[in-house]
């Protein structure tokens, strides 16, 4: 496989490790932000002073949303919780690591640094000027890519992982603009199934507890349905049809922490609405992060940074 070049040209690159990580992308969503934080949290877990920066570009929102989630970090204590300038990027000097999520157009701007390179689905065929990437990770990989490597870049792959995919029961109250009827215990875990509750009760608990972690929709009335559910531990119950259920409920989901939201809509266009949710989720989260550092623990990613 040929790889050409395009884009921005950039200083040289030392080729010696660096404290500096720069993780990066040609294209929005392609787990950047996952892979950056499972990096400065593997430096972390060595024990070495680590933070967290994302350098505002063309995603606006969402690179905000991702320094916010940096600024949360425990194990990087002192990660900016919003977005920073390129010129306030610098080697961090000593035994630190400083771990940068940035778009490929601002690597200009950057000192030299270690680059890793996020593409989704297959290994890029094109490489922006002057980027000489450590590793190359491919995250949503439906097959294994025909090079094993790029260059001297190590091609990591991450197959479609559920886990990653999972998406947050903040993002369902969005997606479906729902009233929260119950807010749990205040845990915003991560879902990755949406099940919809069966016709009879009857059959509702053992199909329920084939499903890990999991939003159970049901409709507002079925209340054998609704206990059923919340034996099977749910994260999440999502009520349809716009109306205020049992008592009984209620006093379920208090007791035992689930949220529980209710839908302005019927069953099917609820489910209509959630159409994607997948796709559209967010990286946040410990389960998330607990399952990229695991996939990347497991890879060369680390040894070919070198740090």
């Amino acid at each position: 496989m040929t790889f050409a070049t395009i884009g921005v040209a950039l200083p040289a690159l030392k080729d010696v490790p660096v404290p500096l990580v720069i993780v990066t992308s040609s294209t929005p969503g392609a787990g950047k932000t996952g892979v950056a934080a499972a990096v400065a949290r593997h430096y972390a877990y060595q024990g070495k002073a680590v933070r967290l920066m994302r350098l505002a570009g063309a995603e606006g929102e969402r690179a905000s949303d991702d320094a916010a989630y940096f600024g949360s970090l425990s194990f990087a204590p002192g990660s900016a919780a919003t977005v920073t300038a390129a010129g306030d990027v610098k080697d961090p000097g000593g035994d630190a690591v400083t771990v940068v999520e940035a778009n490929v157009e601002s690597l200009a701007a950057l000192p030299a640094a270690a680059i890793v390179l996020v593409a989704r689905d297959e290994p890029p065929k094109q490489l922006p000027a002057g980027v000489t990437p450590k590793a190359v990770v491919v995250t949503d990989a439906a097959g294994k890519p025909a090079a094993a490597a790029i260059g001297d870049a190590a091609v990591v792959v991450l197959g479609e992982d559920r886990k990653l995919g999972g998406f947050s029961v903040g993002e369902v109250r969005t997606a479906l603009n729902a009233e929260v009827l119950v807010p749990g215990d205040g845990s915003e875990t991560t879902c990755d199934y949406l099940v919809v509750a069966p016709i009879s009760s009857d059959a509702g608990q053992p199909y329920f507890r084939r499903f890990q972690t999991k939003a159970v929709v049901v409709r507002f009335d079925k209340t054998d349905q609704h206990l059923a559910a919340m034996k099977a531990d749910p994260e999440c119950l999502i009520l349809t049809g716009g109306r205020r259920p049992s008592d009984y409920l209620f006093d379920a989901a208090t007791a035992n922490g689930v949220p529980v939201l209710l839908s302005q809509t019927d069953t099917e266009n609820t489910v209509i609405a959630l159409e994607g949710i997948f796709d559209r989720t967010r990286f946040q989260g410990d389960r998330k992060l607990d399952r990229m550092s695991d996939l990347l623990e497991a890879s060369p990613l680390f040894g070919s940074l070198g740090l």
